[in-house]
């Protein structure tokens, strides 16, 4: 079955999925009224796993910490594991050149992807990104992570495109989104999303 990626239309104010074909139905958001350091989507197997075959979050964030340097990046953690049993790879450009890099044996995916500014780059600069979770609850296959996103801060354009694996074939319980270097600051958001399995 194709994977729509980026699928931008946003569900209804309205409680529970909302079913659009062959479509990503919204699940849950989380919108933060106060600065956190991370924020987790629970119970994923229990309360999607018969239903859905991949998921999806769709975030617009920041973060909190002054300091030096433009961008803070975002990592990712699966089903609460602090092994080292994530990889990465992450192309990124700026409109003038192309970097890209690669990271294995991590204790997050932690790359230089989901790039969001600091808010001394500008009032009310965010970074966006889509992060997809394919064959979320699958048990035969290591997990695999696909992210597009990017951030315009002051002086500094990002686009980039990324890939993750969690390489552990259990089903997806939790995931948890936090940023290398301060918070996440107030008015973030992040929203979950479903495909249905065929």
């Amino acid at each position: 079955m194709p994977i729509p990626l980026g699928v931008l239309a946003v569900a209804g104010a309205g409680a529970g999925p909302v079913v659009a074909g062959n479509a990503y139905e919204w699940l849950e958001t989380q919108v933060l009224g106060t600065a956190v350091a991370s924020i987790s989507f629970s119970n994923l197997n229990t309360n999607y796993g018969s239903t859905y075959q991949h998921l999806q979050i769709r975030m617009v964030a920041r973060s909190d910490e002054v300091g030096s340097g433009n961008l803070r990046d975002l990592r990712i953690r699966t089903n609460g594991d602090t092994a080292g049993n994530y990889a990465a790879h992450v192309l990124r450009g700026d409109g003038a050149a192309v970097s890209s890099n690669a990271a294995s044996s991590q204790t997050s995916v932690a790359t230089a992807m989901a790039l969001f500014p600091r808010p001394d780059n500008g009032t009310n600069q965010y970074g966006a990104a889509i992060i997809d979770f394919l064959d979320a609850f699958e048990t035969t296959k290591y997990k695999t992570i696909r992210v597009l996103g990017g951030a315009k801060p002051t002086g500094e354009d990002q686009i980039f495109l990324g890939s993750g694996l969690w390489q552990n074939s259990n089903a997806l319980t939790s995931i948890t989104l936090f940023a290398n270097s301060g918070n996440l600051a107030v008015d973030s958001r992040f929203s979950l999303y479903g495909l249905r399995s065929a």
